[in-house]
C-alpha cells in the first residue's frame, strides 16, 4: 500500500521525532552546561577578589609589624617600661672562650 500524497511515511516521522528530541536535548544540556560555567567564572571572580583583599591585608600587616619592631622603638620601651639603660665602660665584660675570668682581668695564677 502507498502512502497518501502529502504525508510523509510512517518511518520518517519517528525519524524526525527522534532528531527533535536529540536537538532539544542538546540544547537543554548547552543551556546548563553555560549556566554551570558562568557561575563557576561568577566564584572564581569572587575567590580572586577575597585573594587580593587578603594581599592588600598581609601587606599592611608586614608593615606594622617592621614598624612595632623597629630598633629606636625597642629601645624606647626598653628606657621607659623595663627602665633598661646602657651599660658604662666599666660595667662591661669581654667573655672569651676557653680562657678563665681570672686571665682575662689580668690576674696572675
Amino acid at each position: 500500500m502507498k502512502p497518501a500524497v502529502g504525508r510523509p511515511a510512517r518511518g520518517w516521522v519517528v525519524v524526525n521525532l527522534g532528531l527533535l528530541v536529540a536537538v532539544v536535548a542538546t540544547a537543554v544540556s548547552i543551556v546548563s552546561a553555560s549556566h554551570h560555567c558562568r557561575q563557576a567564572y561568577a566564584s572564581l571572580q569572587s575567590l580572586q577578589s577575597s585573594q587580593w583583599d587578603m594581599q592588600e591585608q598581609w601587606g599592611k600587616l608586614l608593615l606594622e609589624q617592621s614598624t612595632w619592631a623597629a630598633h629606636h622603638r625597642v629601645e624606647q620601651l626598653a628606657r621607659k617600661e623595663l627602665d633598661m639603660r646602657l651599660p658604662r665602660a666599666s660595667e662591661l665584660q669581654v667573655v672569651v672562650p676557653g680562657v678563665g675570668p681570672d686571665a682575662v682581668a689580668g690576674a696572675t695564677p
